[in-house]
């Protein structure tokens, strides 16, 4: 049989398996990708050498099918095989490099006997300074923080907790959603999120809540759902998605604080999806994401009629103090200390912000003390605004 007649096999087993995996008949499709990964490198043993670019897309195409085919040894084998040769073009040679990497990661998961809840969330930064493979330390654990927030807030949400507007979660919001990092293959810069199942899952009981197992189950689906609607539709969809309007609120701030800079400087685009959902469309968020959101926030204000001898101003310095149990905050201004009252805002957004460069949008108010004029309206750290 031809290279062709192989690789058609191969492509009709994939088209089984996708379907199957919709289903989440795991097993089956776990069985259909094997029998094309052994398709597939029929195909590759068909092809003449001279064919580089045909034997590099054939190549990849074994190596990745028998991964999802949990056949590591069998990936392994394959790609050492054809990395060893001076057959592959170089895009295959990365391709390859990059699946034995996301392979390793996958061998030592399995031996390590820690289970995560289905889905993982694949989180991609690029554009402005970001290189390949690599990226700011600072800035991708300011984005990791803030992810982390997400996926809090988002469990508290399942699990039909009040809204925090103080401190950090509960510990039984922590164990029910514990969320692990992992390396995702190298494309701009990736990486991967995946919650670690709750160590007793089985006899998972929280106080008033039907179907606690599900809700958690629920965590990575419904944090995507949350992102999705916040960027997309925040006046439409995010409304059907979480009704709570301050739950709404909290993750409209934090979303925003995901966003690009309006510069593009550091990083021009987010993407983040579903790592396991084959269908999932990823959702992109782009300088102009911050802005259009920022609008959103600012729409309940709306209503509020400003004195006309009042003022909106834009101050600039660095956060120095919070006091958000008694609704300040302090800035220094160029080695003066200004405080800002109604500083109603959570410790999720505003504390990561402390001893960082801050532009804060007040209301000076000519009714007050002269000392406790400022009202804050909002606050983003001024490297989101450069």
């Amino acid at each position: 049989m031809s290279w062709l007649l192989h690789h058609t096999r191969s492509e009709e087993y994939v088209s089984q398996a996708e379907q199957f995996s919709r289903q989440r008949e795991i097993n089956r499709a776990v069985e259909l990708y094997r029998l094309a990964a052994e398709a597939e490198t029929r195909a590759l043993d068909n092809l003449d050498v001279s064919k580089a670019r045909t034997i590099g897309i054939t190549a990849v195409s074994a190596v990745s099918l028998y991964y999802r085919a949990k056949e590591f040894a069998l990936a392994k084998r394959i790609a050492h095989k054809w990395l060893a040769t001076e057959f592959l073009p170089s895009f295959a040679i990365d391709d390859l490099e990059d699946l034995l990497q996301v392979i390793r990661y996958e061998e030592s998961r399995a031996k390590s006997g820690i289970q995560f809840i289905e889905g993982e969330v694949l989180v991609s930064v690029s554009g402005g300074e970001i290189l390949y493979g690599a990226a700011p330390l600072e800035l991708i654990l300011h984005k990791v923080e803030r992810i982390r927030s997400i996926f809090y807030r988002t469990t508290e949400f399942l699990l039909e907790k009040p809204h925090r507007t103080r401190g950090l979660p509960s510990q039984d919001v922590k164990d029910q959603c514990d969320p692990w990092l992992f390396q995702a293959p190298a494309g701009s810069y990736q990486f991967e999120v995946r919650v670690r199942r709750p160590r007793n899952f089985e006899q998972l009981i929280l106080d008033g809540i039907v179907d606690p197992e599900l809700r958690v189950e629920q965590i990575t689906k419904k944090f995507l759902e949350i992102v999705r609607a916040t960027t997309q539709d925040p006046e439409g969809e995010l409304i059907e998605v979480v009704p709570q309007e301050d739950y709404r609120e909290t993750f409209l701030k934090l979303t925003r604080e995901l966003a690009p800079p309006a510069s593009g400087k550091s990083f021009d685009q987010m993407e983040i999806k579903s790592a396991s959902d084959i269908d999932s469309q990823p959702v992109v968020l782009r300088p102009d994401t911050r802005e259009a959101i920022k609008n959103v926030l600012k729409k309940p204000e709306m209503i509020f009629q400003e004195v006309p001898e009042h003022k909106i101003r834009q101050l600039r310095g660095t956060l120095r103090g919070l006091q958000l149990d008694k609704d300040w905050i302090e800035l220094n201004i160029n080695g003066k200390t200004e405080t800002i009252y109604e500083a109603k805002e959570i410790d999720d957004v505003i504390g990561p912000m402390v001893d960082r460069r801050v532009v804060v949008e007040v209301l000076e108010r000519s009714d007050r003390p002269v000392d406790k004029k400022y009202s804050l309206r909002d606050i983003q750290l001024e490297e989101d605004l450069l």
